[in-house]
């Protein structure tokens, strides 16, 4: 056929090639866009869509973002940061990723968050969209070591001066004055190289105190007064601010709390660590009068009061039976009409649980909680019972103390303090004769969870408790006064003599380190007849027990009667002291002590 010059002519081939084309191009784009669309709504993969996140951030503030030069760093102030320092932080606006674990569940919305040590790259983990603050700090220099928080020794008397602590750096909140964040988000070091131990990591605690510091003064509470925050860390974060009753899960390294920001403040008033007293020593007037400590006392919304207990532990034996009845008379004669609660296992009679509720003690039975790490029949066997303190849930705080103290002044002040609150010991340790705690279900289990893979240094419960509690408070020695004079010096032996003597009382308790004063005939202190007991010995600190032990009744006596062993032992280091002729010639004695006949 004949065509017209104006016609084209189609090919039957170039149409069914055409058409193959048009096919082809619409399987390969329906094949992309279902993996488009698999990929956006996986979680594990969601991540690949977002590696150029930073193209999907923009500032809120008039949209003029800062070069990632002006951005804070990771754990300090960049130098342009630094250099203005009153300039307002800009926030950052975050796109939600995709689907996040179910922890995360009640982050969503757009939310305003606060970043501690972390990137905004960091949070596509969380699922979370929103704005963004980085809050910047200067990082603690790498010389600061954890004994410079923690010192073995303070000038507690201000003999020299007033104890101070150094600084570590903290946030400038000025520059955040533009509203609250709905949840804090920190990345906390976990440093397990470190010459003390990953939990002893200065720079792990700033980042621990920033975080605390940014949801205290910048959370949004919520009706009950908590704040969220949620923290990243390949080690557990510290109990002594984020406590397990407050979390609400974990997923992986990520760590997620609603915060109870009124306890959280309590505890960030106190100094920054035992470098300097959390209760006074001295009261108003100077180093001449000694704080009167129920003036500290806060009044308890009465709507609301907080119940509190004094407790001890018995175990194992009765060697410590009559220290614990005279213990509970010391305690009501200091004034307290607080609760007290023993603690006592199968090894405690029944005559011995009459005396001990004659003298004021609410007796609790337990079950003993072994030592993993001692040997059988040791005195550390059965010492983690202890941690059983921790079940007393019914109580808000509870001061826990050593059934071989006598009370001399109200202990109740204290009950301020937050856990764990105590004297100093060795190093940077505290001392657990006396201590705060703030009794929780968790906290229990997790101390018995730890027993196989945390080391005491000691092999006892100080020494456990040491290592989970790391960031303690320090109470004046005077709170658990140690009968010792291990400097063995005649100004030692003076002033401790003095204080041990007083009255009105000086010192709030005595521990009685050594042989115990119910071990003894009442006539003197018979650590005077040992050689290696000597440095624990005083005639009046002696003296200073069986004053509360002679105004006792004869049913609270009872379990204070000597064994005629323990008589037997008691005249043999008389005659050895005399053999060795001792200069204070206490061997020499009359004893009038009616239970040397009983």
């Amino acid at each position: 056929m004949k065509t017209g010059a104006g016609d084209a002519v189609k090919s039957p081939v170039a149409g069914l090639r055409a058409g193959a084309i048009v096919k082809l191009n619409a399987a390969f784009l329906a094949f992309f866009f279902l993996v488009y669309m698999a990929l956006l709504l996986h979680p594990n993969y969601s991540h690949i869509l977002d590696r150029g996140a930073s193209s999907l951030v923009r500032c809120t503030f008039r949209d003029a973002c800062p070069s990632a030069s002006q951005l804070p760093r990771k754990g300090g102030r960049s130098s342009a940061s630094a250099s203005a320092n009153k300039a307002v932080v800009a926030t950052e606006r975050i796109v939600n990723a995709g689907r996040a674990p179910t922890m995360f569940s009640e982050l969503r919305g757009r939310l305003r968050m606060g970043l501690v040590n972390i990137g905004r790259d960091e949070l596509l983990a969380l699922g979370v969209e929103g704005d963004a603050v980085a809050v910047g700090f200067d990082r603690v220099s790498d010389v600061f070591r954890w004994s410079d928080l923690f010192p073995e020794w303070i000038d507690e008397e201000e003999e020299d001066g007033v104890p101070s602590c150094p600084e570590i750096p903290m946030p400038d909140f000025s520059r955040y004055d533009d509203g609250e964040v709905d949840v804090v988000v920190a990345a906390l070091p976990c440093n397990r190289t470190a010459p003390q131990g990953w939990n002893r990591d200065v720079f792990r605690l700033q980042v621990h105190l920033v975080a605390a510091q940014v949801a205290a003064r910048k959370g949004r509470r919520d009706g009950g007064g908590r704040v969220r925050v949620v923290l990243r860390s390949a080690c557990e974060p510290m109990m002594d601010l984020f406590r397990c009753d407050e979390s609400v899960g974990r997923e992986g390294d990520w760590w997620m709390y609603n915060v109870d920001a009124p306890r959280l403040e309590e505890k960030l008033r106190l100094p920054v660590g035992s470098c300097n007293l959390a209760l006074p020593l001295w009261g108003p007037t100077g180093i001449h009068e000694v704080l009167n400590s129920s003036d500290q006392l806060t009044a308890v919304n009465a709507g609301n009061p907080r119940r509190e207990a004094y407790a001890t532990v018995l175990h194992s034996s009765d060697r410590y039976l009559c220290g614990a009845i005279v213990l509970a008379q010391s305690i009501r004669r200091s004034g307290s009409t607080r609760d007290m609660v023993l603690l006592h296992d199968h090894t405690v009679s029944k005559p011995a649980l009459r005396a001990l509720v004659a003298a004021g003690w609410i007796p609790r039975r337990i079950r003993r909680i072994r030592n993993p790490r001692a040997e059988r029949g040791s005195y550390n066997e059965y010492n983690y019972s202890k941690f059983r303190l921790w079940q007393l849930t019914e109580y808000f705080r509870v001061v826990f103390i050593d059934a071989d103290i006598l009370v001399l002044r109200s202990l109740d002040a204290l009950f301020r303090f937050p856990q764990i609150s105590a004297v100093g010991n060795d190093g940077s340790l505290f001392n657990s004769g006396i201590m705060v705690i703030e009794p929780s279900a968790c906290t229990f289990e997790a101390l018995v969870r730890g027993r196989r893979t945390i080391r005491s240094y000691n092999g006892g419960d100080q020494g456990y408790l040491n290592e989970v509690f790391v960031w303690w408070h320090r109470l004046p020695r005077r709170v658990n006064y140690l009968k010792n004079f291990w400097a063995n010096t005649t100004g030692e032996r003076a002033l401790k003599e003095r204080l041990f003597g007083a009255e009105p009382a000086e010192v709030w308790s005595i521990h009685y380190l050594g042989l115990k004063p119910w071990r003894c005939y009442r006539d003197y202190d018979c650590n005077w007849n040992i050689d290696d007991q000597r440095v624990y010995a005083s005639d009046e600190a002696h003296r200073r027990w069986w004053q509360v032990y002679d105004q006792m009744g004869e049913v609270m006596r009872g379990p204070c009667a000597l064994s005629e062993r323990r008589k037997i032992e008691i005249a043999w280091d008389r005659h050895v002291a005399q053999e060795i002729g001792y200069d204070d010639q206490h061997w020499k004695i009359n004893i009038t002590d009616p239970r040397k006949w009983e």
